[in-house]
């Protein structure tokens, strides 16, 4: 079989929804609509790294944009992702296509049109309260603004598409 030459590049969980804050996935260990969609184009997958797992863990709880806005995940998140840019241009400088680069929604990281927003501050035991002070706003998650970024640098031009979280059930 030949090689499509088509990439998309795609969020950890949609791949591996065991990666999401506890209490949050919708869905069984992948997104079936998103990952059969290309699996029947014959475009080859490529998973981003967690940007959130891989700084908090696992056993971390919801948190919004406001509280990730930090210069060390800001840097966190780049260092993630210098070798996946290298791949895209890599790719792209053999000829291959980018389909396309696919976040999710209302993440804080991996949201491409709006997140979650809003933090006052406070004690663990007033979560409720602060997840009562929490908004979805338009914007791009922080892993999505330094992804765009680092894109900028390679100047490698690929659309950003993206799931919504609160709709993708299987």
């Amino acid at each position: 079989m030949r090689r499509s030459k088509r990439v998309v590049f795609l969020a950890h969980c949609i791949l591996n929804g065991n990666s999401k804050v506890m209490g949050l996935t919708l869905y069984g260990g992948a997104m079936k609509s998103v990952v059969n969609e290309h699996l029947n184009k014959g475009t080859g997958m490529i998973q981003l790294p967690c940007p959130e797992t891989t700084f908090i863990g696992l056993r971390r709880w919801g948190m919004s944009k406001n509280q990730y806005d930090t210069a060390n995940y800001r840097r966190h998140c780049r260092n993630l992702l210098i070798p996946y840019v290298e791949q895209m241009k890599e790719y792209q400088s053999d000829g291959y296509i980018l389909e396309g680069i696919i976040g999710i929604d209302g993440s804080p990281s991996c949201g491409v049109n709006y997140v979650s927003m809003g933090y006052k501050g406070g004690m663990i035991d007033e979560a409720d309260k602060q997840a009562s002070m929490l908004s979805e706003q338009a914007g791009q998650g922080i892993y999505i603004e330094e992804l765009k970024k680092l894109l900028n640098e390679y100047k490698i031009q690929v659309e950003f598409l993206a799931v919504d979280e609160k709709a993708q059930v299987e």
